[in-house]
């Protein structure tokens, strides 16, 4: 028998061999292409910042009794935190303990995870003083000024001493802002959760405090509705 092929029979056994490789190549190619395509139209999960004011040798605002505003901001926080993610939306702490956290730290913290939504929670202090008030960037971004809106409409229907509104800038200065709404990347807001030197404020601090993270919970959800649907259209 004559073991000597011709060039045709070698041609056509290479393009049989490699035909498989070729199909595999195919569809491994049009597979990472659907990966890709499906990647990039899949909707961003949402993250939530949540900024407990203050922390450590940072004790913010002193009540009657040596209350610290550190401690109610941080157990607010916490409250909200295990509300939204009970309903699985992803949260984010610049502080679960306490701990000092510097302002750029904060911002910082916000920023690398790409949250969605950034919400520092306060307590106010003054030598006469009452009620909730929200602040926001100077300049009112609208995202930002829905979130405040939504979060001060919420903790009113829950019932705080007074709805002292929304503010922009900083108090000592409406051109300029609180570090963490200028230095943050999406849309945020201050809360200054009532007056931690006043003791109608700290009364209802102490026994709404479930029903107001219920609140900053539901606004948060309702501003990430809202932000969904506008992305939409």
């Amino acid at each position: 028998m004559n073991k000597k092929l011709n060039s045709s029979s070698i041609k056509g056994k290479h393009i049989h061999m490699l035909l498989p490789v070729v199909i595999l190549l195919s569809v491994v190619a049009v597979t990472g292409l659907i990966v890709a395509m499906t990647a990039k139209s899949a909707p961003k999960v949402p993250i939530v910042c949540l900024d407990a004011g203050h922390g450590g040798d940072d004790v913010g605002a002193i009540g009657s009794g040596d209350r610290y505003e550190k401690d109610d901001n941080l157990k607010l926080t916490l409250l909200v935190a295990d509300k939204l993610k009970a309903d699985g939306i992803k949260v984010v702490l610049t502080r679960s303990d306490d701990t000092f956290i510097s302002l750029q730290d904060r911002c910082n913290i916000a920023n690398r995870k790409k949250s969605t939504l950034f919400v520092a929670l306060h307590r106010n202090s003054a030598d006469s003083g009452s009620g909730v008030e929200i602040w926001v960037e100077s300049t009112a971004p609208e995202m930002d000024m829905m979130l405040a809106q939504n979060i001060l409409d919420n903790l009113d229907s829950v019932g705080i001493s007074k709805n002292r509104g929304l503010k922009t800038g900083i108090i000592s200065n409406k051109d300029g802002d609180y570090y963490v709404n200028k230095n943050t990347d999406m849309p945020s807001c201050l809360v200054e959760m009532g007056f931690i030197t006043n003791d109608k404020d700290n009364k209802l601090f102490d026994e709404k405090i479930d029903k107001y993270a219920a609140a900053v919970t539901d606004a948060i959800k309702e501003t990430l509705t809202e932000i969904s649907n506008n992305n939409k259209e």
